[in-house]
């Protein structure tokens, strides 16, 4: 059985990142996007905004639009790197059972039921017996 299980701080972590991703590629593309759609070839004209405009944030700090457009496109692959290494499958073998043969009494270990199997001592076809174990750390080592 598998089951998929996520690191909370990693997952915060890439939604958070994801986040100011998106969040830089759609101002970049609301700055552009008046003159791009009035453009004849939008492609060019997009290249062209995206090396030249620039974007005052605070007054005497200016940014390219070519710097929101790598800091989002690196937002983005960091956040989904970040989700992929948080989430860890474990694979989960079923409950531990202890069985024993009605013809040469000894005992083996196993995983889920079984109705019908080969003995792994005597080799004949059985229906074992399930064992209570009073040591609980007997199915721990399986």
């Amino acid at each position: 059985m598998k089951v998929l299980r996520r690191q909370k701080s990693g997952y915060a972590l890439s939604i958070l990142l994801c986040l100011i991703g998106i969040t830089s590629l759609l101002t970049m593309f609301w700055m552009c996007w008046p003159q791009v759609s009035s453009a004849r070839d939008p492609f060019s004209t997009f290249l062209t905004l995206l090396w030249t405009k620039n974007l005052t944030l605070v007054p005497g700090i200016e940014f390219k639009l070519s710097y929101l457009f790598i800091l989002g496109d690196a937002m983005l692959i960091a956040g989904i790197a970040v989700y992929v290494l948080s989430v860890q499958r474990v694979y989960l073998p079923g409950k531990v059972v202890w069985y024993r043969c009605p013809f040469c009494k000894k005992e083996w270990r196993s995983t889920g039921t079984k109705a019908l199997v080969h003995c792994p001592h005597c080799r004949q076809l059985i229906h074992p017996t399930m064992v209570e174990r009073i040591n609980p750390t007997a199915n721990a080592n399986f």
